[in-house]
């Protein structure tokens, strides 16, 4: 799978269009810009692979995931929230090791 140039490089120009080259200087800006937009292909296609892995993942996965999350959010922990994720995480390795053993039962 390759990246698309064309984009990345487009991306790069808006970015110095909009930049004030006066003050940082032409390289300074398209280094900055080239790096961005490199790093925000990159973070495109980490993006898509999740979710294709997300589509590919069982209910039990993705109920375990989403409750994770949501107590990852969670500002303040408390003593019985950090015995909750390890028991959700120790469930989430058990159910992906059981879907990698059992590779038919994925959508």
């Amino acid at each position: 799978m390759t990246y698309d140039l064309k984009a990345i490089m487009s991306a790069a120009w808006e970015i110095v269009r909009k930049a004030n080259v006066a003050l940082y200087g032409f390289r300074t800006i398209m280094r900055r810009a080239l790096k961005a937009a490199w790093a925000n292909a990159k973070h495109e296609r980490a993006m898509r692979a999740r979710q294709e892995k997300q589509k590919q993942a069982s209910p039990a996965e993705l109920r375990i995931q989403s409750e994770i999350a949501i107590l990852e959010s969670k500002a303040h922990w408390e003593q019985p929230d950090y015995a909750r994720i390890g028991v959700l995480r120790a469930a989430l390795r058990a159910a992906l090791s059981q879907s990698c053993d059992h590779p038919t039962h994925r959508g």
